[in-house]
C-alpha cells in the first residue's frame, strides 16, 4: 500500500511539473504556483503558533485559552496570517472563481502539515482521511465550487491521502463570521454539523480557507469526534491574527 502511495505522489508531481504555472503572489514563472520567496514573505508564515488554535504565541506551544479550555481538535496548522497579500489571493479564489489558485495553496499547506501528521500515533498515520468544511447550499450555488474542498483536493493529492467530501454536512446556514462576535459565533454554530459516515478510529484532516474565531472548525471537530474520529487536525490557509 505504501508503494502505491509513493507512486501516486510521484505521478501527481510529474503531472504538475508538466503544466506551466506562475506564482499566485508575484506572477513570476513558478512550476509549484507559489515561489519560495513569496511563501517566506507571507505574513506570519514563520511565526510560532499555538498548536491547538493557530494564533501566534510567544513561547509555550499552547496559548492560555487552549490550556484553560482545550478545543476538540488535536492540532491546527496555519499557512500564514489573513493579511496582505494572502487576503487578496484568498479573495481571488473565493470571489474571482479561479479554482486553480487552490492547487498551490493546498500543496504548500500539506507541506506545512507534515509535522502534525508525523506526530500522530503510528496506528493512525495509515488511516488519515482529508475533508473540507462544507459550504452552505446557497453559497455553493452562487460560487459554483467549494474553495475549501478544492484546497483539500490538492492537499490530499500531494500526500496521496484519501479525500472524502461527505464527512461533514451542514444542518443549517450561519451568518458570516465577520458579522458576529466570537461568543455569538460559537453559539450560532453549536450543533451546526452532522458527520453521517462512521469513522471508526480514523484521523481526520479538516481543511478550510480562513479561520477567524475558530468556531466553525470547533463545531466540525465535535461532529467528527461524535462519529468516531480518533483525532482531528485543522489545516487552514489563513488565520486572522487577532481572534
Amino acid at each position: 500500500m505504501r508503494g502505491l502511495h509513493v507512486v501516486s505522489r510521484r505521478v501527481a508531481a510529474l503531472a504538475d511539473a508538466c503544466l506551466p504555472a506562475s506564482c499566485i503572489v508575484c506572477g513570476s514563472d513558478e512550476p509549484t504556483g507559489l515561489c519560495a520567496a513569496c511563501e517566506d514573505d507571507l505574513p506570519g508564515s514563520r511565526a510560532p503558533r499555538c498548536i491547538r488554535c493557530g494564533i501566534p504565541v510567544a513561547a509555550h506551544p499552547e496559548c492560555g485559552d487552549c490550556l484553560a479550555a482545550p478545543p476538540p481538535c488535536a492540532r491546527t496548522v496555519v499557512l500564514a496570517d489573513y493579511a496582505a497579500p494572502l487576503d487578496r489571493v484568498v479573495h481571488a479564489l473565493k470571489f474571482g472563481r479561479d479554482a486553480s489558485i487552490a492547487r498551490p495553496l493546498g500543496r504548500r499547506l500539506a507541506c506545512r502539515a507534515d509535522e502534525a501528521l508525523d506526530s500522530l500515533p503510528a496506528g493512525l498515520r495509515s488511516c488519515v482521511v482529508v475533508t473540507a468544511v462544507p459550504l452552505a447550499a446557497r453559497r455553493l450555488a452562487a460560487r459554483g465550487f467549494n474553495q475549501s474542498l478544492e484546497i483539500a483536493r490538492a492537499f490530499a493529492r500531494s500526500r496521496a491521502l484519501a479525500l472524502e467530501h461527505r464527512l461533514l454536512a451542514r444542518r443549517r446556514e450561519s451568518a458570516p463570521a465577520s458579522t458576529l462576535h466570537a461568543h455569538e459565533r460559537r453559539a450560532a454554530l453549536r450543533g451546526a454539523f452532522d458527520a453521517p459516515i462512521r469513522l471508526d478510529g480514523r484521523a481526520v484532516v479538516v481543511v478550510d480557507d480562513v479561520m477567524t474565531t475558530g468556531a466553525t472548525l470547533e463545531a466540525a471537530a465535535e461532529a467528527l469526534l461524535r462519529a468516531g474520529a480518533a483525532s482531528v487536525i485543522n489545516c487552514v490557509v489563513a488565520r486572522t491574527p487577532d481572534r
